[in-house]
């Protein structure tokens, strides 16, 4: 994630440019809710979970914040019906919004037969995009009597030039017009034309993903500034390009006028295209869901995946803290059989860790877990804390200095002086996350090699039996 306009709208955001804002739902009595908070800290949010964990609930929750009868919205009862099957009581809605300047917060209820609102209700417009917007044209209800009598058209709307333009980029192709013409058969039954080097085609011949954008790109253009957007599902018919240039539009979009926009997803280039608090990841547990902000795409697409089966799930900060346990484990004389058994994930940044382990220790997830947090860190339930009280690289490069550099020129394969020199210059630098990349630099090979091999031979000679152990025996005691 490389995208300048990420510190644009965090910059504007922080400065408070976003007149009309979500804050939060909470949500009690509802698919196993119990009033669990979710916020939203950032305009542009991606929300991942595995099927049936609530993603779908806070979008619907979310587009009923706002009075539908002030501007395009939804009531709770569109999205939350009785039914035969389904008896809809005891739910309690809670939301926080901004408007301007000032805070309000407000329940929505449904003790028994009907919902209950509050006296004043607050307009916005809402957009709801759910995955039925992905459904072929001549699937959708009406259009396969506009497929077989229309003969003409009685108005056509342009896509204006620069939502032609978001087309085009998030396709990767160059149209030269796109409209929505209106049928002669049916007004009310628009159809989407794309012209290319080749002719003009309808929605009805055009690739499931091309229709899709098409109508979302159609609908994006004419949303007034200040509305709040919801995408169920925004990677569905798209290619990974295009599900990030898709990513890219709607952070452009949501910058320039001034938009909320929250989306559901399984992708990772999805994820990957947003920071850190724009993410929110569900995660099911007896109690109910668990809401982890700030987690890593690849931590967040793991927990809906079953290609790993371990005993035990390590989590940690980055790449950098993994390196490090798999070599202090490495280390013991059980590590082969504990390595055997653990999976070790990167989840983001420490509060991350923190919550994970604060999750374990509550029993509230359904894998066994130990957090490793960065020995800098505070201690926390569920965690413990990498040897040494410092940074990673702080304590690996200031332990193998004390001992002499041990082993690593020829490791490295190069000549001790020039090696110790390369070493202390790096530690010279400020910020210590540069110094395997730049001891790197110098001796052309990766920071992450330079890393696994200066980890190894601090665990081997610099790192404390005690310490080592404290981290082994955490483990072991949460296997059996």
């Amino acid at each position: 994630m490389s995208n300048p306009e990420i510190q644009r709208i965090k910059d504007q955001f922080a400065g408070g440019l976003w007149p009309q804002f979500l804050e939060s739902v909470e949500i009690g009595g509802l698919r196993g809710w119990t009033g669990q908070s979710v916020n939203f800290r950032f305009p542009v949010v991606g929300i991942v979970g595995e099927n049936g964990a609530g993603k779908s609930t806070i979008l619907k929750v979310a587009a009923s914040a706002y009075d539908p009868k002030q501007g395009k919205g939804y009531y709770p009862s569109d999205f939350f019906p009785g039914t035969h099957w389904d008896t809809v009581s005891g739910v309690d809605l809670g939301f926080r919004i901004r408007r301007g300047d000032e805070t309000r917060s407000f329940s929505i209820r449904k003790p028994s037969k009907r919902w209950s609102f509050p006296e004043t209700r607050y307009s916005r417009d809402i957009f709801w995009f759910d995955v039925s917007r992905t459904l072929p044209l001549d699937a959708s209800a009406g259009y396969a009597r506009v497929a077989k009598l229309a003969a003409g058209e009685t108005a056509t709307a342009p896509l204006s030039k620069q939502f032609l333009g978001y087309l085009s980029n998030i396709l990767g192709r160059d149209y030269i017009n796109a409209r929505f013409a209106a049928p002669d058969v049916n007004k009310d039954r628009p159809v989407g034309l794309v012209e290319r080097e080749f002719g003009e085609i309808s929605q009805f011949h055009q690739g499931a993903g091309e229709d899709t954008t098409l109508d979302l790109i159609h609908a994006i253009q004419n949303v007034p500034d200040h509305s709040l957007i919801i995408v169920d599902e925004v990677e569905a018919s798209l290619h990974p390009k295009a599900q990030r240039r898709l990513v890219r539009v709607l952070l452009n979009l949501s910058r320039k006028k001034r938009l909320q926009v929250i989306l559901s997803t399984h992708s990772p280039f999805v994820l990957e295209e947003l920071p850190p608090e724009a993410r929110v990841l569900i995660v099911p547990s007896t109690d109910g869901p668990n809401i982890i902000y700030g987690a890593s795409a690849d931590f967040s697409l793991s927990r809906i995946d079953d290609a790993i089966h371990p005993e035990l799930y390590l989590y940690v900060e980055d790449k950098t803290a993994e390196i490090l346990v798999r070599e202090i484990l490495a280390s013991h004389p059980d590590g082969g059989d504990l390595l055997a058994r653990v999976q070790i994930s990167p989840v983001g940044p420490a509060n991350v860790v923190r919550m994970m382990g604060e999750l374990a220790a509550g029993d509230k997830l359904p894998h066994k877990s130990v957090s490793v947090l960065d020995g800098d860190m505070e201690d926390a339930p569920g965690c413990v804390r990498l040897p040494g009280g410092d940074a990673p690289e702080r304590v690996v490069f200031g332990g193998l200095r004390d001992a002499g550099w041990p082993h690593l020129d020829a490791r490295f394969g190069i000549g001790a002086g020039a090696l110790f020199e390369h070493l202390e210059d790096a530690m010279r630098h400020e910020n210590h996350h540069d110094w395997p990349s730049i001891v790197g630099d110098r001796i052309r090979k990766s920071a992450s090699s330079v890393w696994e091999i200066m980890a190894t031979e601090w665990a081997r000679h610099s790192l404390p039996e005690e310490e080592r152990d404290q981290i082994v025996n955490a483990v072991r005691a949460r296997l059996a």
